[in-house]
């Protein structure tokens, strides 16, 4: 389905930019370079029309793929009332807006300067993890040897993690004479998480266990558009699919109430393995200009 989007959202962007020819070319370069504070050291050091930035709002939907939760070092206990193995159940996260900067630079191929590399600048966003299905909304363990334990349902409510996901890509833009001008990209991602902990207060009210997330490289998709709007000014609307395959997140040292079990003023569960896909599509609008 992401494929099929893809050569859509291709096929669109090159229609657009093939009409532009009737919005007319944009100004020559002298013409409209920037000139304010810091341009011409940014020119010394970086060459002239090579360095440019974008600065706007991004729309992140994250696309978690569940492979599979698996709880396994059952204690003692825990072993009497639950089975250890796959259980069944997905993860997912919300929605974010937040502020984001494009940072490109054209590369010296070729004569119309039409390869660049970008990069993504923003603040880390936080990642709330949540649960659906019957491991959110049943209880792990209902009884031990016949007595009920008294243990609710999870909930959705699991972890959050602070995520810094570097991104670079190698684009390739189209109708280099045109004010309007199409563009791919293709790249890589860095997966790197950092304060991770467990929110949900069912695990949480004997003491935090300890939450692991693997750090991953991935890869990344990218298509937009860019739009001159005067002088050195630029408008971006771009798209990207980054994803991080086969993550691990483990659980362990984990221990919970049960209230049907007076003997026990807590018991220790053992660890749990998450398995999955960490996707995002990632749309974005921002302004900005070339140096």
């Amino acid at each position: 389905m992401i494929k099929r989007y893809t050569l859509t959202g291709l096929a669109a962007l090159t229609l657009l930019g093939s009409q532009s020819a009737l919005a007319g070319k944009p100004p020559s370069y002298e013409d409209t370079k920037p000139d304010f504070f810091g341009t011409d050291t940014i020119r010394h050091l970086f060459g002239e029309d090579r360095l440019y930035f974008r600065l706007g709002a991004l729309y992140v939907k994250p696309d978690i793929v569940t492979h599979s939760i698996t709880l396994k070092n059952l204690s003692e206990i825990a072993s009497v009332a639950v089975e250890p193995g796959p259980q069944e159940g997905e993860a997912y996260s919300d929605p974010q807006l937040q502020p984001f900067a494009i940072v490109g630079y054209k590369l010296p191929w070729g004569n119309d300067a039409s390869w660049s590399l970008e990069t993504i600048i923003g603040a880390p966003p936080t990642l709330k993890l949540k649960a659906k299905g019957k491991i959110a909304d049943e209880p792990l363990v209902t009884e031990a040897n016949g007595i009920p334990t008294g243990v609710p349902a999870l909930g959705e409510e699991v972890a959050e993690t602070k995520v810094i996901p570097p991104v670079v890509t190698l684009v390739k833009r189209f109708n280099m004479d045109s004010t309007i001008r199409p563009y791919v990209g293709l790249g890589v991602t860095y997966l790197y998480t950092y304060d991770t902990h467990v929110t949900n207060p069912i695990l949480t009210e004997f003491g935090e266990p300890e939450l692991n997330i693997d750090n991953k490289f991935g890869w990344v998709a990218q298509l937009g558009l860019d739009m001159h709007l005067g002088g050195g000014w630029w408008a971006a609307a771009d798209f990207k699919y980054i994803s991080v395959p086969d993550v691990t997140a483990t659980l362990e040292k984990t221990y919970i109430r049960a209230p049907g079990l007076p003997q026990y003023q807590y018991a220790e569960v053992g660890d749990a393995e998450f398995k999955a896909d960490l996707n995002n599509l990632a749309f974005g609008l921002g302004v900005g200009f070339t140096f």
